[in-house]
């Protein structure tokens, strides 16, 4: 108590121009304070801009647009800015099997699915995109051929300047990376094939069989049809109704099928670019 009393008279005994030394140096030691949080607060938000307008270059499985069971690879860039100098590094390189010089007695060979060395640039929005494999084919196959891929993409925000020169930017490109994770097992078209072998394909033959048994069922009475015309007549029916389903099957093929021209292992840059269409 002596102490507290002792410092009080002590703060009581001050002269008016103590105070104000004491005011100042609070002033002081509270505006370096303010000064701190704001330029924290102006970093986070400069950092939280930065990452906003960045590149954001993602790699994913896809059906192709017309037939479904074949799987793209794709690479977009979902960001706002550019990303050039794109690379891909995986753990196990994604595999394809050789379709073309297969014996079909025998295993097929798997290759590494050829991918360009690097891309230069993704504009905002735009993707690298090239047929990978059937997924049917690829569900033949089963266990002899790795389902699940993981790699890691390497991008930037700018081009590298070239050998000896500074960047125009005025500062060093900035490097960014994305995980891949590439799984076959995953795709929605392979979880089609599987409900198909047991549900949709057990339905298919039963309306086969049924199509059948009223084509004999058919037959067994049309011929005993006695009068030439009535038989004739009915032959003309049924050459009507197959051509019918002659012509609609090929408006069918020529709907559905689309005719790709696939390099699966031809040197240099595979694939297209293209701006995704939303």
């Amino acid at each position: 108590m002596d102490w507290i009393s002792q410092r009080w008279d002590d703060l009581t005994g001050l002269g008016s121009g103590s105070w104000l030394a004491i005011a100042a140096w609070a002033a002081l030691a509270f505006g370096i304070v303010v000064l701190i949080a704001v330029n924290r607060q102006l970093s986070k938000n400069r950092q939280l801009k930065q990452d906003q307008v960045r590149p954001q270059v993602t790699m994913f499985m896809e059906p192709h647009a017309s037939d479904w069971h074949l799987i793209e690879l794709v690479v977009r860039n979902f960001g706002q800015t550019a990303a050039h100098n794109i690379s891909f590094d995986f753990t196990n390189h994604p595999t394809v099997a050789i379709y073309e010089d297969s014996d079909h007695d025998g295993e097929l060979d798997v290759t590494e699915l050829r991918l360009p060395s690097e891309l230069s640039i993704l504009a905002p929005g735009q993707e690298w995109r090239t047929i990978w494999d059937s997924a049917i084919s690829r569900e033949e196959l089963g266990g002899s051929i790795r389902s699940r891929f993981e790699g890691t993409l390497t991008y930037y925000d700018m081009p590298a300047p070239a050998q000896g020169k500074k960047s125009r930017f005025g500062r060093k490109p900035r490097e960014f990376e994305s995980k891949a994770v590439l799984d076959w097992a995953a795709l929605q078209p392979v979880q089609r094939l599987e409900l198909m072998t047991t549900h949709d394909l057990a339905k298919r033959e039963k309306q086969k069989l049924e199509l059948l048994r009223s084509v004999l069922t058919y037959f067994h009475y049309a011929s005993k049809e006695t009068q030439p015309d009535v038989f004739r007549a009915e032959i003309d029916r049924m050459n009507r109704a197959v051509r019918e389903t002659q012509d609609r099957w090929r408006s069918r093929a020529a709907d559905e099928t689309t005719e790709l021209e696939i390099q699966w292992f031809d040197d240099g840059p595979k694939g297209r670019h293209r701006n995704a269409v939303h």
